[in-house]
């Protein structure tokens, strides 16, 4: 069943020379959505998990792999629970970024202290998004694309968390303005579930979805690959891979950017 192949997970570990290694996943039904690495430990954020009446739910759950010890440990939920959002690792802070529930979609935005366990509101996105990606450089947040009001967006959002507000701002049950969020050049294609990484300087962003046939509730992954030049602020088209794609991976490995 789905629950016994859900608490049975595997994550699938990349080792040089061209080895796979298999790990076990936490050994709990969960359909987790965000990966951050923190410090050489591995965080896993929110998802979906199953709920008492056999659906799959959004989940605020998060856990922590430790590599020396080879274990999981359940750590402090997130304040909303949250599938389909982004995340990104600015020093000791993770950001968790938007996303929804069966019944709401979010622009709140939080952060997790890896040293105290805690989670704490931080200004929230601009407009209510889930399907987005999120990527650190420069040590702030880029966001792109998603799906707003039911459509796919364009949009770059970067979080600069050295503009924050105060800790009594951010707590006041008034939303207070401030400038931690900055549009930037918008992307060729509007896209959602798609990859971004940050690699010598610049963004790179490959497939996703680029159109929702709503009618049939259908998505078709694309192909097309850009990168963002923070410096020049504009996005350049690159070569399109061979196949589209949706819901993937991408990093780096020996100088190579390797999307899975």
């Amino acid at each position: 069943s789905i629950a016994n192949s859900m608490v049975n997970s595997k994550i699938l570990l990349l080792k040089k020379p061209r080895v796979w290694w298999e790990l076990e996943g936490p050994q709990v039904p969960l359909r987790p959505d965000c990966l951050a690495i923190v410090n050489n430990f591995v965080f896993l954020l929110g998802g979906e998990e199953l709920g008492p009446d056999g659906e799959f739910h959004a989940s605020s759950k998060v856990f922590r792999y430790d590599p020396r010890q080879n274990s999981w440990l359940r750590m402090a939920d997130m304040s909303v629970p949250r599938s389909e959002f982004a995340v990104g690792v600015i020093g000791k802070f993770i950001y968790a970024v938007a996303g929804r529930t069966r019944d709401e979609t979010f622009y709140s935005t939080e952060r997790y202290d890896i040293t105290n366990d805690k989670w704490e509101f931080v200004d929230p996105y601009p407009v209510n998004k889930y399907g987005h990606e999120g990527t650190v450089l420069n040590n702030k947040l880029f966001i792109t694309g998603g799906i707003t009001s039911s459509s796919t967006s364009k949009q770059v959002c970067v979080f600069d968390p050295s503009k924050e507000g105060t800790i009594e701002q951010r707590t006041r049950r008034t939303q207070v303005v401030t400038n931690c969020w900055e549009n930037k050049s918008k992307m060729n294609y509007a896209r959602c579930f798609h990859k971004m990484i940050s690699y010598n300087g610049k963004l790179y962003v490959f497939g996703g979805v680029c159109v929702i046939l709503r009618a049939s509730f259908e998505s078709q992954g694309c192909p097309s690959t850009e990168v963002y030049n923070p410096e020049t602020d504009q996005w350049t088209i690159l070569a399109s891979m061979p196949i589209g794609r949706s819901g993937h991976g991408v990093t780096v490995l020996d100088k190579q950017i390797m999307v899975l």
